[in-house]
């Protein structure tokens, strides 16, 4: 019996590498999906110890691309079982200083190609009455913050997909899972632009192979969303009784960790982002 295939986006680094890693030594083939080809090369070969596994270099960024990338791979190789939407890009600026350029590839990779993977593996997944999309969104989908504009825009609209298809077809066998994470220690954080919220990091970051445990136990045990960590949960509480006193906590908390709107540019990664688009 062939073993069940896996799509890892943003395979070459934090939670998509960790992810690839507990799935391969589940017995799963392995489909690795960034831009680093060397990096996804040598994985590959690490995760031939104990799955099939293999390299895709694409461009999340590029539109159509992830979607043209999918449907010829299903039609080689057969239906996908798992996909995992983990790459994710951001912009650490306030929105007006983000060009509409900068905003669009957000969205490309965050959003869209996500819907075009899911587009191109779910009617193989219905075909066959099972199969699981996870998508890695964030702890802003809860409460957006400071200078995460398109991000948090983003990742909401990732959320609400998944929400609607969970309802569309969580009864036909094909589930659809959201991991929420915070701040995630990630090599993102090297770059010295970051060192406002890499403070924040040594106090609440979460190492990758958290969420990645995460992404694993819910293979097993399918949850619509789930935090990581799972005291983020009282974000909901927070809302419920006061939406607007916990916009303003928060609000507040991320603007005095941005230096008072006076942050640098940062890199086009965003730091709860995991892996390479």
């Amino acid at each position: 019996m062939d073993p069940a295939i896996a799509i890892i986006t943003g395979a070459s680094s934090g939670i998509g590498r960790e992810t690839a890693l507990r799935l391969a030594r589940r017995g799963m083939r392995t489909v690795l999906v960034a831009r680093r080809t060397p990096r996804l090369e040598t994985l590959a070969e690490q995760l031939r110890q104990h799955a099939p596994s293999e390299a895709a270099t694409l461009d999340l960024a590029s539109p159509g691309a992830a979607g043209a990338w999918l449907t010829g791979w299903v039609a080689a190789n057969g239906p996908v079982r798992v996909l995992v939407n983990n790459a994710g890009v951001g912009q650490y600026t306030p929105y007006l200083e983000q060009s509409a350029d900068d905003h669009r590839r957000v969205m490309n990779v965050n959003y869209f190609a996500p819907a075009e993977l899911i587009r191109a593996a779910l009617p193989g997944m219905l075909q066959q009455g099972k199969g699981h999309v996870i998508n890695v969104c964030s702890i802003t989908t809860r409460m957006a913050t400071w200078g995460h504009a398109a991000y948090c825009a983003s990742k909401s609209a990732l959320l609400a997909l998944s929400q609607t298809l969970e309802a569309e077809h969580g009864a036909d066998g094909v589930r659809f899972s959201c991991v929420n994470p915070g701040l995630v220690k990630t090599e993102f954080f090297d770059d010295p632009r970051y060192a406002p919220l890499a403070r924040q990091l040594d106090k609440h970051g979460v190492a990758p192979e958290r969420v990645a445990k995460t992404i694993e136990a819910l293979i097993d045990r399918p949850r619509l969303e789930v935090s990581v960590p799972g005291f983020y949960r009282v974000i909901d509480l927070l809302r419920a009784a006061s939406p607007r006193a916990t916009h303003r906590l928060f609000a507040g908390a991320s603007r005095a960790t941005a230096g008072n709107g006076e942050a640098s540019p940062a890199p086009a990664d965003t730091p709860s982002a995991s892996a390479d688009p």
